[in-house]
């Protein structure tokens, strides 16, 4: 749970959408689990008022050819979702194909495809675990690519994970995934890859419902074209290894705090002068403040991933809270915060290149509600405000926006 997934730095960049999505399907998560076959399909209409998150209309003009950063676009899908017990075993299935229309900016109209099949699977009383794959393919983040081009990402990720309790007291898990990424555009192939990682953790299952336990990790990053500066070809392949500490401690009856952090080193197949070795953790608090009011807080010292010449990763420091509030039993209010300061790295992949003194803040703030005027339907209304600002003037951004979302389930 503590540990992000190796596109998880994207969410960031899509916050609003995430959020507008979190809030629309709260109420679908309350529903019970094992028996559900649920067709739907959904409008959200959203409005940006800088959609490609540039600083100025001058840098709009110099990428986009025009000084109007912002633009609405509307979003149609379709789609089920299935959660079905057979005996012990539990199938997830969510299917969802979607078309986006933007009302300016009309070449970056896309059909995207969200394809995702679990099995939670059970072999008697003491082994369990999940197996399963997804597929993604949306448009790239705008911040992770300034220009009016169109340029589709798909996300393959297939895992397996499994644990034994072998003792009342501890049990054993290990898990494996597959990660592939692919850009549409040729020029943006240097960032096409393919992420392995395995994990094998030990915990204690003390009789108070707290655990403790230690993991070893191993990923792996290949990159399927070296970047070319010039006549030089740059490979950005990577391995990393992790040995970290495991707490999930339940303070009181509802109060629940869990940690993940230890040693983290990651070498660079090139340029190893790039490598880094540092302690990387994540706090997560969860509190029920009232009957209706929760709470979520997360702090955390992470390295994250870096497409860049002159920086191979930045070292992220963060917090963010995320409060609920459930008004009737047909509204839910939800206020979302997140602060991440980023350092990055000093040691350019070429000795040509200017050493990166690149630092960055970035902050979001965001509040929405839903509404269900009926059991099938479930409108989500979300305002934002994203913005980072850097040392490096041009890539410093502040963006507004709404959200409107609605779903109709047969």
């Amino acid at each position: 749970m503590l540990r992000p997934t190796p596109f998880s730095r994207y969410c960031g960049k899509l916050a609003p959408l995430c959020v507008a999505v979190a809030a629309l399907y709260h109420a679908t998560a309350q529903a019970e689990q094992g028996n559900v076959i649920r067709p739907y399909v959904g409008l959200m209409v959203a409005r940006d008022d800088n959609l490609f998150h540039l600083n100025s209309p001058a840098q709009g003009q110099q990428y986009l050819d025009s000084s109007n950063l912002a633009d609405t676009y509307r979003r149609m899908s379709a789609g089920v979702d299935i959660d079905k017990t057979v005996g012990q075993q539990r199938i997830v299935t969510s299917l969802n194909l979607n078309r986006t229309l933007f009302n300016q900016y009309r070449q970056l109209d896309n059909d995207g495809k969200d394809l995702t099949a679990k099995l939670v699977w059970r072999v008697g009383t003491h082994v369990d675990g999940n197996v399963g794959s997804s597929y993604v393919e949306t448009l790239t983040p705008f911040s992770e690519f300034r220009t009016q081009e169109r340029n589709l990402r798909t996300q393959r990720h297939h895992f397996i994970d499994g644990g034994w309790r072998f003792h009342p007291s501890w049990r054993a898990r290990a898990s494996v995934s597959r990660d592939r990424l692919d850009y549409a555009l040729a020029s943006q192939r240097a960032n096409d890859r393919n992420l392995t990682a395995e994990e094998l953790g030990l915990d204690y299952l003390a009789a108070n419902s707290n655990t403790v336990g230690v993991q070893v990790g191993h990923s792996t990053g290949a990159y399927r074209f070296a970047e070319l500066i010039g006549p030089v070809a740059v490979a950005n392949d990577y391995s990393q290894n992790e040995l970290k500490a495991k707490l999930d401690w339940l303070v009181t009856g509802k109060t629940r705090v869990q940690f993940l952090g230890g040693w983290v080193e990651r070498k660079h197949q090139a340029f190893t002068a790039r490598d880094y070795r540092g302690f990387n953790a994540r706090l997560v608090t969860s509190l029920p403040v009232t009957a209706k009011v929760a709470f979520t807080g997360n702090l955390w010292h992470e390295i994250g991933s870096v497409d860049d010449l002159t920086a191979s990763y930045s070292v992220n420091n963060g917090a963010s809270v995320d409060t609920t509030w459930s008004a009737t039993s047909k509204i839910q209010v939800a206020l979302s915060a997140r602060a991440e300061r980023r350092a990055f790295s000093g040691t350019a992949a070429l000795p040509i290149l200017q050493l990166s003194t690149r630092q960055s803040n970035y902050r979001y703030l965001s509040l929405g509600a839903t509404y269900l005027p009926t059991r099938n339907w479930q409108l989500a209304l979300t305002g934002y405000r994203d913005q980072e600002s850097s040392n490096v003037g041009a890539l410093s951004y502040h963006a507004n926006g709404l959200v409107l979302n609605s779903r109709y389930e047969f």
